[in-house]
């Protein structure tokens, strides 16, 4: 097998530099820092369609990575678009309604593309973020952002505008963020886009948040808890009031399992209303309610407002503030089974974060059924996972015999698009509030001390359950690390 060539070699081979050229750009590289591409522009020795190819080919993490390693190029139907729509801009210099709106116009169709890629990549975001030298396109792909492509800077503000015109927000205003969403019609179904516009030096930044309803995974084995968590949590769902948290960071999944826990009690005998913001999935047989502040439906005021309408079930998208938080306790008190969420960083830091909103101690001992917290980890590719090595010493820190036993590390193949993983598992904690806990509770005793006495009745901490999962080969003890910012 030949040796791979570097960037700058490449670049000598197809005659867009010299090796004098290469030399002194690599001398000033030094220097600088920047990435080899930035400075060849810099220095005049390449033109600016030079360097965005040069872009897209490079890592943005590796100063030199091989081209054949990093699979990013622009796939050709999205250059050639990239090329109708930059010689369009370049002569007229502004963007018109024709431009930004008509099916047939090259901007349509390129910011279609982009969305497509990332759908075609299983992504959960789509970043358009404004850059030095372009507009860099990224995607977030298992929870990690991914470099996709490099597209000229004057291409910036007409996608921006189209984001915005599909999202129904206002062209016009660039000087403060705006939200909107849209429908986006792919093969015979519809996805959910959320488009959030951020105003930064350089222009204004865009995320949008996929959501492929098709592609809900409902059902807690579906995510990766384990069966015999599975058994407990059936019991708390099965009960006739009282309340289930849910809690963890931005796009651990809460929302996922709030509704495979819904989906097992959803029956006709039974009245579900959700308040969310937004409503991501439609659920049979629940009554589904979006939040919307401007017409003043908050949480607060829609949760007073669904207790008139007979529910069995309830589910407040997350606890925000103390009228909530007291209502959704209130609610479970007068005979509702309420589920929701809060932003805490483990199940039993959850009971403090409550307090410190404001609800007496004795209600929420006397509420609460059970603390579900979680984290998404990415799991391997089956496909090419391999073993890790018998002298590796990670085999010790988590206590198992080579000889009998083995770890798997990521590798990288075309299944999982050379990243070593494909999907996500979920690592958890579920903190059951049995007797001794609501005294302890009641009684304001420290968190260790309630963790301590869980620890007795069966609690098993996150970290615990994660390790299991990288034992079973699911995932890695770096992911973990990562995920639990816990050293091993």
């Amino acid at each position: 097998m030949p040796p791979k060539k570097r960037i700058g070699d490449i670049m000598i081979d197809q005659g867009l530099i010299t090796q004098e050229q290469l030399d002194i750009a690599i001398l000033e590289q030094k220097k600088s820092g920047e990435l080899l591409g930035s400075v060849l522009f810099s220095l005049g020795f390449i033109s600016q369609k030079d360097l965005f190819k040069l872009l897209t080919i490079s890592s943005a993490s590796q100063e030199e990575s091989e081209l054949n390693k990093y699979n990013a190029a622009i796939p050709q139907e999205i250059e050639n678009l990239v090329k109708q729509s930059s010689s369009l801009f370049q002569r007229d210099g502004s963007v018109g309604k024709k431009e930004l709106d008509s099916a047939h116009s090259p901007l349509v169709n390129l910011v279609e593309k982009i969305i497509i890629d990332g759908i075609q990549r299983t992504a959960t975001d789509i970043h358009i973020n404004p850059d030095v030298k372009g507009v860099r396109i990224r995607y977030r792909v298992d929870g990690v952002l991914q470099h996709s492509m490099f597209l000229p800077t004057e291409l910036l503000n007409p996608i921006v505008s189209r984001f915005k015109i599909m999202g129904q927000m206002n062209i016009a205003e660039s000087r403060i963020p705006q939200d909107g969403s849209a429908e986006f019609p792919y093969k015979n179904r519809k996805l959910d886009l959320r488009i959030s516009t951020f105003p930064i030096l350089g222009g204004e930044n865009i995320v949008i948040r996929v959501l492929d309803k098709g592609q809900l995974r409902i059902g807690l084995e579906n995510l990766g808890f384990f069966e015999e968590d599975i058994e407990k949590l059936n019991a708390s769902i099965q009960l006739p009031f009282g309340m289930i948290l849910v809690t963890g960071p931005t796009g651990s999944g809460k929302t996922t399992t709030l509704y495979s826990c819904l989906s097992i009690i959803n029956t006709v005998s039974r009245n579900i209303i959700t308040l969310e913001d937004p409503v991501e999935y439609q659920l049979p047989l629940a009554r589904q309610c979006q939040v919307n502040v401007k017409a003043g439906l908050t949480f607060a005021s829609g949760l007073k407002s669904i207790l008139r309408q007979d529910p069995d079930v309830i589910l407040v998208g997350e606890m925000r503030d103390a009228e909530t938080a007291e209502l959704a306790i209130r609610a479970s008190l007068t005979g509702h089974l309420v589920f929701s969420t809060i932003h805490t960083n483990d199940a039993i830091s959850t009971i403090a974060r409550i307090i410190d909103i404001g609800i007496d101690p004795f209600l929420i001992s006397t509420t609460i059924d059970s603390i579900i917290a979680q984290r998404l980890v990415r799991s391997l590719c089956e496909e090419c996972k391999e073993p890790v090595p018998p002298f590796s010493p990670n085999y010790a820190k988590l206590g198992m015999d080579p000889s009998n036993s083995t770890l798997y590390r990521a590798k990288g193949c075309s299944a999982c698009d050379n990243s070593g993983f494909k999907g996500r598992n979920v690592i958890y904690e579920i903190l059951k509030i049995t007797p001794k806990i609501r005294e302890m509770i009641n009684t304001r005793a420290s968190l260790e001390d309630i963790r301590i006495h869980a620890i007795t009745e069966g609690f098993r901490e996150m970290h615990l359950i994660a390790l299991e999962k990288v034992r079973l080969g699911i995932t890695t003890l770096d992911e973990v690390s990562h995920a639990t910012r816990m050293t091993f």
